[in-house]
């Protein structure tokens, strides 16, 4: 998380020197108005399907900057937007699951954003209040939230209409997930896709220069690429179980192939120490036939895809274990990536592992890439 926060604000601190900027290529200010319209995935049999059958609804509001500079540019050959959002969001079950306040910082790349029409993906993460969290005497029923500080996390597919030089109409598709990171339990976290209609209003006439990249820029990763990371993450053996967190590690090797200019195809394999799953073994005592503890390493092979954004990398893949002595609680997961490139071999980021919609944990990872 703290890798991604980074990232966000490299891309930040550049708005005050680019709000002093009177040139045509100065940010332009934006403010945005949007109203969700969610459901709430039933990722465990754990969460009662009455809690789960609601549709939660949301308010949100946002001050953003569309960055057009040079510099910026080259980070991902596109004009980000970059600012903060805040939303209220009523859970559509008062007395168990109430209501939250969340604020967060996003990055959103522009596709075609000289014309009438265009297309966005906005990467989102900060912090959200929870009125309503469990407590096994008067809440019993709401295990999605431990703790009332927890963090929201949202990945965002939009379709922009500008109207008139000022005035933009939005749809989007998002993917919101509320946990607290596996601090306080029960941490099963709440995964609430949504639909939202909104509008954004534009302080200047919005132009964008065509640009192209220096001669000596290196910003696009090589077409064939090798790439080594590490991640940690920590986590409770159970969240049936009051006990300390553990930590997980990961260690990934993968290559990937570019195929035209924002497309790669990725394939590899990675290691998963997971001291959480041991101390589980350990404490119900699982043994093999030869009467030892189950090994807790799995090993697994990754294929999938990456979204190449300059400097930022945004990776779709599948993972299979081929070596799970303690079996998962499926042979196939997910991991969604997000990296930023800090140097031509050196890279940083988060990443979420999931199995179906019941996400295991998230790992903060650096790397090294030929």
């Amino acid at each position: 998380m703290k890798s991604t926060i980074l990232a966000y604000l490299i891309l930040l601190l550049t708005l005050p020197m680019q709000a002093q900027d009177s040139t045509r290529c100065s940010a332009i200010p934006v403010a945005g108005l949007r109203l969700h319209r969610s459901f709430i995935i039933q990722h465990t049999p754990k969460l009662k399907e009455a809690i789960t059958q609601t549709n939660p609804w949301s308010l949100e509001t946002e001050i953003a900057w569309h960055l057009r500079r040079q510099n910026v540019w080259n980070y991902c050959t596109c004009y980000p937007r970059a600012g903060f959002a805040l939303r209220y969001i009523n859970f559509d079950l008062p007395d168990i699951l109430g209501s939250s306040i969340a604020t967060y910082a996003f990055i959103e790349p522009f596709i075609r954003p000289e014309k009438a029409l265009s297309f966005s993906i906005r990467f989102g993460l900060g912090p959200a209040y929870l009125t309503h969290i469990h407590d096994e005497q008067t809440n019993p029923d709401n295990l999605f939230f431990g703790s009332h500080l927890s963090f929201i996390a949202m990945l965002n597919l939009a379709v922009n209409y500008r109207v008139t030089n000022r005035l933009t109409l939005r749809l989007a598709g998002d993917y919101n997930h509320i946990s607290n990171g596996g601090y306080a339990e029960p941490n099963l976290g709440m995964n609430f896709p949504s639909v939202n209609l909104g509008a954004d209003y534009s302080f200047q006439h919005p132009v964008y220069p065509e640009r192209t990249l220096p001669e000596n820029a290196t910003l696009h990763p090589p077409k064939n690429r090798l790439q080594a990371t590490y991640g940690i993450s920590f986590k409770p053996p159970s969240y049936e179980i009051r006990s300390p967190i553990y930590p997980v590690h990961c260690l990934g090797v993968r290559y990937s192939h570019t195929l035209g200019r924002i497309f790669a195809l990725a394939a590899g394999a990675e290691w998963i120490n997971d001291r959480s799953l041991k101390a589980l073994i350990k404490l119900e005592d699982r043994r093999d036939e030869s009467g030892e503890l189950y090994d807790h390493n799995r090993i697994s092979a990754l294929a999938g895809m990456d979204w190449l954004f300059g400097r930022f990398i945004f990776s779709q893949h599948f993972g299979y274990y081929l070596y799970a002595p303690v079996e998962a609680k499926h042979k196939v997961y997910q991991r969604y990536t997000l990296v930023f490139r800090v140097t031509e071999h050196i890279l940083t980021g988060i990443s979420v592992k999931a199995h179906a919609q019941d996400a295991d944990f998230i790992d903060v990872r650096v790397g090294f890439t030929l």
